[in-house]
């Protein structure tokens, strides 16, 4: 298939923004004036045995994907698109932004046409990409941005549904884009327009966001959510 306009950059609109800083405010009180208890008869000094409390250990901090088949298997993505993507894949891994609270950004671009001695290398069909932030606070407010920034350019933000997780789907005639945050993370994935219908690229998309999060179904790829349109389940070409 020939695409004609790469799919939107998502990286930039989610880190155009600075992020207003939140103050936390903690306190403590005291006792005073209480009397001390009145001295006792003295008794034999005993040996108490006591029991520690049961260590608490926190969970261990997301990392990012240090490859694209970290991100998103090739099974993965066969069963949510329906077919084989063809050419390769890219891996980009962003700097911080301390400003607005991000922590550190891996982009993947699925279904790259490698470059020849003729013409450099295509645009991604797919494109996704995971963020981490300081805090649950500050992922939902890139978010908040980026809806008000598409919006602005008279893209529409509708719900999307994605497990545990709250998700917007952004379908403008460029390409559709679905957006997802859990806790101190999200996930940004762009398909081009052709690929796949209205509702397969919806369903496509949500299944990819739960695979990229981990909360899809464990040990089992995604299901299979339609076709390429157009075509009899033979693996698009570039």
């Amino acid at each position: 298939m020939t695409v004609r306009r790469p799919p939107t950059r998502v990286g930039g609109a989610l880190s155009s923004v600075g992020l207003v800083g939140l103050l936390g405010l903690a306190g403590c009180t005291g006792f005073a004036g209480s009397a001390p208890p009145a001295a006792g008869p003295t008794t034999p000094t005993t040996t108490a045995t006591t029991t520690a409390a049961p260590s608490t250990t926190a969970a261990p901090a997301y990392e990012l994907p240090a490859t694209c088949a970290g991100l998103l298997t090739a099974s993965q993505l066969d069963a949510a698109l329906g077919a084989r993507l063809p050419g390769t894949s890219t891996y980009v891994v962003g700097a911080p932004e301390p400003g607005i609270g991000r922590t550190g950004r891996v982009t993947c671009g699925f279904g790259v046409t490698p470059a020849t001695d003729t013409a450099g290398a295509s645009d991604p069909l797919l494109e996704v990409s995971v963020f981490t932030y300081t805090d649950a606070p500050a992922a939902t407010d890139r978010l908040e941005v980026l809806i008000q920034s598409r919006q602005a350019q008279g893209v529409a933000a509708g719900a999307a549904t994605v497990p545990g997780a709250q998700a917007v789907l952004f379908a403008g005639p460029a390409d559709t884009t679905l957006v997802a945050v859990l806790a101190d993370r999200t996930v940004a994935l762009t398909l081009v327009p052709g690929l796949l219908d209205a509702a397969g690229t919806r369903t496509a998309l949500e299944a990819l966001a739960a695979d990229a999060l981990g909360t899809g179904p464990a040990g089992t790829s995604s299901p299979q959510t339609g076709r390429p349109a157009g075509t009899t389940g033979s693996a698009p070409t570039a």
